[in-house]
C-alpha cells in the first residue's frame, strides 16, 4: 500500500511540473552486449513519448544487436566513430553523425577507431523492454533478434552541421523530430509543447536556460537535461559563449 501511495504521489508531482532538470548525476545505468549506458529521460520519470540514454564505449566494444518492435530510434555520435551492424554487415558513423533506425530494423553498435566513443540516443515511443536486458543478444543463451534487415531503412545524417531539424517527416521520422540547436552568447529560440506531447532538451556543449511564460527559470548544465511533459511555452538561451543544444519533439513540432 505504502508503495502504491508513493507512485501515486510521484505520479502528481510530475504532472504538476510539466518542466523539469534532469541532472546527469541523477542517471540510472543499463547494460547491453559490453556498453553500459545510462537513462536520462525514461519512463520511470513519467516520459510517454521519448527517452534519452546516454552511452560511452571503448574501442571493439559492442552494444548488442536488437530490434524495437514499435520505437524508432535514432542514435547521435558525440565523439569518435562507431559502426552500425546489422547482421555481419556493418556501416561506419563518426562524430557529428547520426542513424535513423526505423522500428523493425535489426541494429547494434560496435565502437571503432583507437578512442571511446560517446553516443545519445532516442526512442520514440519508449521500449520498455530495453531497459530490462531482455534485448540483449550477447547474453549467454540469449538468441538472436528477430526482425527487418532491410537495404537503404536507416537513414545517416550530419546533426552538427545544422542548426535546425536534423530528422524530418519525409525521410521516416514521424513520431518525433530532432533538431541541434547552435546558439551564440544571448542567443535564444522559442519553442512550445502541445498537451499531448514531450519535449528534451539536452546540453550537449555549454550551459542552456529556459524561462516558462510564468517567469520560472530552470538551468541545464553540460550533459544534464530538460524535460518538458505537456502544454507549455518557454524560451531557451544560452548560457554561455557558444551552446550546442539536442532537441527532441514527440510528436513533430515546430
Amino acid at each position: 500500500m505504502k508503495i502504491f501511495l508513493a507512485a501515486l504521489l510521484l505520479a502528481a508531482a510530475a504532472k504538476a511540473q510539466p518542466i523539469r532538470v534532469i541532472k546527469f548525476a541523477d542517471a540510472q545505468p543499463f547494460r547491453m552486449g559490453e556498453v553500459t549506458s545510462n537513462r536520462l529521460v525514461h519512463p520511470g520519470l513519467g516520459a510517454k513519448k521519448t527517452t534519452l540514454n546516454y552511452s560511452v564505449s571503448m574501442p571493439g566494444n559492442e552494444f548488442a544487436q536488437h530490434v524495437h518492435d514499435y520505437s524508432d530510434d535514432t542514435i547521435l555520435v558525440l565523439k569518435g566513430e562507431v559502426d552500425l551492424r546489422q547482421g555481419d554487415t556493418k556501416r561506419r558513423f563518426k562524430e557529428g553523425e547520426c542513424a535513423f533506425v526505423p522500428t523493425g530494423q535489426i541494429h547494434g553498435t560496435v565502437t571503432a577507431g583507437t578512442g571511446e566513443a560517446i553516443m545519445i540516443s532516442f526512442q520514440n515511443p519508449p521500449d520498455l523492454i530495453l531497459y530490462t536486458g531482455a534485448r540483449d543478444s550477447k547474453r549467454p543463451g540469449a538468441a538472436q533478434p528477430k526482425g527487418d534487415i532491410t537495404p537503404g531503412a536507416v537513414k545517416y545524417l550530419d546533426f552538427a552541421n545544422k542548426n535546425g531539424p536534423f530528422t524530418e517527416m519525409k525521410m521516416g521520422s514521424t513520431r518525433a523530430s530532432g533538431s541541434h540547436r547552435l546558439l551564440k552568447k544571448g542567443q535564444r529560440f522559442s519553442s512550445k509543447v502541445e498537451g499531448d506531447g514531450e519535449q528534451l532538451l539536452f546540453a550537449w556543449k555549454g550551459v542552456i536556460t529556459v524561462k516558462d511564460k510564468a517567469g520560472t527559470t530552470y538551468t541545464a548544465n553540460e550533459k544534464d537535461t530538460i524535460f518538458i511533459q505537456g502544454a507549455a511555452q518557454f524560451e531557451v538561451s544560452a548560457g554561455s559563449d557558444e551552446t550546442h543544444v539536442i532537441q527532441v519533439q514527440a510528436p513533430q513540432g515546430k
